[in-house]
């Protein structure tokens, strides 16, 4: 059961009703962020605090590639000096969908200098969510395997999974959302989160969070989470590998979340830096005309 209509009255009553970017003594409310002096936009959804988690507003949506792709082709040198991906050997959407469509493939590092240049263009602080944080976003409330219960049945209503998604991730917010208003939470991409599985940051090992296009039922519950892997850059023919994409994650993408109450500005490259040294000098590098 398709619900882009639901979607799209969610955008235009939220448009109806001014929902601008709230300052802190505007209610905590639903709102539309405009991206590039409003070439682009996507619905925020207010998430209540819970058990360890403070409120933060999420994306409605996966990220697009409507809204990715204006981060990805600044190339190198964005205008406000924050290093975009370099060019991609082959188009990263693989033929499946750009316009509507969830981004896909990107690392972790890319996912994190997205938000960066969110913030950059928005004046309002962005990051990934941490693995409490979309679980919880997830659950909405709920205690059950998945937002709707504990009938798979049901899934095919609120998600694209192996079984309906024809091979492939499908338009961001066609299926019914969860509870608090959020959609694909249990399938269409996985969505990077900010948590690493180890101690240390490093390059593998951190959280993907929700199901795929391409998996089964039981691997997109609100607890399904999977650690990311080298195998997922095997045929990645550039050397160094890419710091900015994976070839063979084509079942990844990821949202983005506002903390209600921002972290101080000086702590926010915490959020976007790669905290890997090796990372940082191939960044380094093209920033300077390299690779």
């Amino acid at each position: 059961m398709a619900s882009s209509l639901s979607f799209r009255i969610f955008v235009l009553g939220c448009a109806l009703t001014s929902c601008s970017p709230p300052e802190p003594s505007v209610p905590f409310e639903p709102y539309l962020q405009t991206v590039a002096n409003g070439e682009q936009e996507f619905a925020m959804v207010p998430i209540p605090a819970g058990e360890g988690v403070d409120s933060f507003w999420m994306a409605a949506t996966e990220t697009t590639w409507d809204l990715y792709q204006l981060y990805q082709l600044g190339g190198p040198a964005l205008p406000d000096g924050t290093t975009g991906p370099t060019t991609p050997y082959v188009p990263m959407d693989f033929n499946m969908g750009v316009e509507g469509y969830p981004a896909i493939s990107m690392t972790h590092y890319a996912a994190r200098q997205y938000c960066r240049w969110l913030t950059e263009k928005t004046g309002v602080f962005h990051r990934l969510p941490t693995g409490a944080e979309w679980k919880h976003a997830c659950a909405a409330g709920t205690t059950s395997r998945w937002s709707f219960g504990e009938d798979p049945a049901k899934l095919t209503d609120y998600a694209w999974y192996y079984d309906n998604a024809n091979d492939q991730y499908q338009p961001v917010g066609q299926k019914l959302p969860n509870p608090w208003g959020l959609y694909d939470m249990h399938g269409n991409v996985g969505e990077w989160t900010e948590d690493p599985f180890g101690a240390l940051p490093r390059e593998w090992g951190h959280a993907v969070r929700g199901g795929s296009w391409d998996d089964d039922p039981s691997d997109t519950t609100t607890d399904s989470v999977r650690e990311s892997v080298p195998a997922w850059k095997m045929q990645d023919p550039q050397i160094p590998t890419s710091i900015w994409y994976l070839t063979d994650a084509q079942f990844l993408g990821f949202r983005v979340i506002r903390p209600k109450i921002p972290p101080p500005n000086e702590k926010w490259a915490r959020y976007w830096s790669a905290g890997i040294e090796d990372i940082e000098a191939i960044h380094d590098r093209q920033q300077n005309g390299g690779r």
